[in-house]
């Protein structure tokens, strides 16, 4: 017997397969349109959601387009023939290195952090090192000599080449591959050293009488500042021993995955 709706009319029925134009189910089309009701509304709200499109000149990200904009201006004052282009140099490199902390600090503290910075910060921390490190080879402060220079500065550019691809490969692989690249602790240190005996060094290419104005007189009249630039192309050494050692890790960490 059919069923009627309040009106007194019948109220029709479809096949839920589409099979025939009969039914052998006792369902009603209005139960049914409530049922594929549901059913519509569980697959809309189970599609993928599409990428929210992230802001590319965030503060972060300036600062590091700032970084990257302090490489040819260093490149610059590295060839200008001028009594105080040392010391310019030195400051340049120092302001690029306090960016470095300060876009990674600002990401972290504001909930800024945005895919298009966590590609562009390392890119722009490489390429401000590995410019420095290369101007100092060429032209390394006192007593320090090219000779001396070139082996730590090699190993460092090819340990950043070893991670770049590393990681790349990882980033790729993704799941656990992907983890055991993240930074570590020796990293980090390796970091820190690195920018802090890099920056006395270049402090160091400036001749030292042009410090009497602001420095005592037993480290401008003595050999202190030749000994404050041997430490740090010691602590230089210091870095790149923990730089080996963190990509040996890095190495440790992946091998499962190659074998």
């Amino acid at each position: 017997m059919p069923k009627l709706d309040a009106n007194g009319e019948e109220i029709k029925r479809i096949p839920l397969l589409l099979v025939s134009k009969e039914e052998s189910i006792d369902s009603p089309l209005d139960r049914r349109s409530e049922a594929y009701r549901h059913i519509a509304q569980k697959i809309v709200t189970t599609k993928p959601v599409p990428p929210v499109r992230q802001p590319i000149m965030t503060i972060p990200n300036i600062l590091t387009f700032f970084r990257l904009l302090l490489v040819p201006v260093l490149l610059l004052l590295w060839e200008i023939e001028w009594r105080y282009t040392p010391i310019l140099c030195a400051v340049v490199f120092i302001l690029a290195s306090l960016t470095d902390w300060l876009d990674g600090m600002l990401a972290r503290k504001l909930k800024i952090a945005t895919v298009f910075g966590a590609f562009l910060d390392p890119v722009a921390d490489k390429i401000m090192v590995s410019t420095a490190l290369v101007l100092l080879t060429i032209t390394p402060p006192p007593p320090i000599t090219t000779r001396l220079m070139a082996l730590p500065v090699i190993i460092m550019i090819c340990r950043e080449v070893t991670m770049s691809a590393l990681r790349e490969w990882a980033a790729a692989a993704g799941g656990a591959a992907h983890k055991a690249v993240k930074v570590n602790s020796f990293g980090k240190w390796k970091t820190a050293l690195q920018m802090v005996s890099m920056s006395i060094l270049l402090v160091a290419r400036q001749p030292i009488s042009d410090y009497a104005a602001w420095l005592p007189p037993f480290i401008t009249e003595g050999p202190a500042m030749l000994h404050i630039a041997r430490a740090a192309f010691i602590c230089l050494w210091a870095a790149t021993a923990l730089a080996v050692w963190s990509v040996a890790v890095y190495m440790a960490n992946v091998w499962t995955h190659f074998i």
